[in-house]
């Protein structure tokens, strides 16, 4: 497979989309979490895929793109990437530490952790990262809710920028739009809730 993908990349002049495009258009890589009576117990063969849970840089950059809010970190140019940071003594941010972003001290990936606790449900359910980028004045939200009248509008783009895909019927129905205090209020509520789910927080 590696000598293929080699090949490939030769192919192509070394262009890394279109390596990008292969991989993912494969039958492997699209392989469903959902395992079925024939492979339920196989760890080692990749007869399914195997939910994994975002590192933190990617967990923060996926809350930056749902929300529009890019966050900020001491000494950095404005807009920087979390990916991009140049190493990890850089400091100013406690969402990427807590989620397990190593200190880079060796080379071993081992440094990285990404498992998921008590520390870090609380830390997406009331955070200081995730409540600023939902309540920013610059949001994704704030514009929707400015140039969005139609609720079921606002709720689709919601869905699409934080799972990119629209809500089922059933989801849509579970809405309260009467209990909402404000349509801002239910924008919100409703990145927070689709921020905190299962389809968000791992690679599926």
């Amino acid at each position: 497979m590696l000598d293929a993908l080699t090949a490939e990349f030769i192919k192509s002049n070394f262009d890394v989309r279109a390596l990008m495009r292969i991989i993912c258009q494969s039958r492997t890589y699209q392989l469903s979490i959902i395992p079925n009576k024939w492979n339920e117990d196989d760890t080692i063969n990749f007869s399914h895929a195997n939910p994994r849970r975002l590192s933190a840089e990617q967990m923060l950059d996926a809350v930056a793109v749902a929300t529009g809010v890019r966050p900020q970190f001491s000494g950095m140019p404005a807009g920087m990437r979390p990916v991009e940071l140049p190493d990890g003594t850089v400091a100013g941010n406690d969402f990427l530490a807590l989620f397990g972003r190593p200190k880079r001290q060796s080379a071993c990936e081992c440094e990285r952790t990404s498992n998921l606790t008590l520390s870090h449900a609380l830390n997406l359910i009331n955070g200081q990262t995730l409540s600023e980028a939902v309540n920013a004045p610059s949001s994704r939200i704030a514009k929707l809710l400015e140039s969005e009248k139609d609720d079921t509008k606002l709720v689709e783009e919601i869905y699409l920028s934080c799972l990119n895909r629209f809500p089922t019927e059933k989801e849509f129905a579970a809405l309260d739009f009467a209990g909402a205090k404000s349509r801002s209020e239910l924008a919100q509520d409703l990145t927070w809730a689709l921020i905190n789910s299962s389809s968000f927080v791992f690679n599926r």
